[in-house]
């Protein structure tokens, strides 16, 4: 297996893994992207081929957004830079995961640069934000601006984690903050990542999506509800929803191997309720 890792351009962080001769795949992260403290390294980029051994025969790229994102910046902004990665690279026309903020600016790339995308998949998240998704968002661009990272982030595992780690590891985030320091690397990038998740809205420009479309989702996602999910989908002609029953906004972190096993078979072309978990 092919492994390398860096920054492009000493500004973005990505990880490349599996076999640089198979079929391009360009993996967009969410949030957590912009919460990181470290220059990617080994250890993060073996995890990642871990949570995504699925694709080992393809050429994966997962790559972050920039550092020191300016102001001001949307996610169909964030999409044409990915746009510049795909055609400098020659990857085009790539396979794409968009992982919940990664998904929205996926969105974009999928309407805006349909040359570059050959299929899309949108796992957790929505044509825009959910009411209740605003109100944790704007909260945690408070929590941010004034520096409470081990709130930020003991916030966002509560509304994501499953089950009984929904109680557990906020309290083991708070411990770790008061010995740790958990400012991410570009503090202000948290701000404006948040920021243009909070102004995203892709109704308009659903329609413009060519690229055939798998939406992956949890039915409690309380970030993305399920009427978000639904509009995204029925707002692209070529889609297919798989919903899972249960799950929240952590979904591809949950349930990777079933995720993945989802993607694999639309990558292999498959369409229709057989897909469905």
């Amino acid at each position: 297996m092919d492994l390398d890792y860096g920054m492009l351009d000493g500004r973005r962080p990505y990880y490349r893994f599996g076999d640089t001769d198979g079929e391009p795949l360009v993996i967009l992260p969410g949030l957590s992207d912009s919460l990181q403290r470290d220059e990617p390294n080994r250890g993060t980029a073996m995890a990642l081929t871990g949570l995504y051994r699925a694709f080992l025969d393809r050429d994966v790229w997962v790559v972050g957004r920039r550092r020191h994102i300016p102001a001001g910046t949307t996610t169909q902004d964030m999409a044409a830079a990915y746009a510049t990665i795909i055609d400098e690279h020659d990857l085009w026309p790539a396979d794409v995961i968009g992982v919940s903020l990664g998904g929205l600016v996926a969105q974009y790339l999928a309407a805006d640069y349909a040359d570059y995308v050959d299929s899309v998949i949108l796992v957790s998240c929505g044509s825009r934000l959910g009411g209740y998704g605003e109100e944790l968002a704007k909260r945690w661009r408070t929590m941010a601006g004034k520096g409470e990272w081990s709130e930020v982030i003991a916030d966002t595992e509560r509304k994501s984690a499953p089950g009984y780690q929904r109680q557990v590891l906020p309290s083991m985030i708070r411990v770790a903050g008061q010995f740790v320091d958990l400012r991410p690397e570009v503090p202000a990038d948290v701000v404006l990542s948040l920021t243009a998740a909070l102004e995203h809205d892709s109704r308009e420009i659903l329609g413009g999506i060519d690229a055939p479309t798998l939406v992956v989702a949890g039915d409690r996602d309380r970030l993305f509800p399920e009427p978000r999910v639904r509009e995204l989908k029925d707002g692209i002609e070529d889609s297919t929803l798989a919903l899972f029953k249960g799950e929240g906004h952590g979904l591809a972190t949950r349930k990777p191997k079933r995720v993945n096993d989802i993607c694999s078979r639309f990558f292999d072309g498959f369409r229709g309720d057989g897909l469905y978990p």
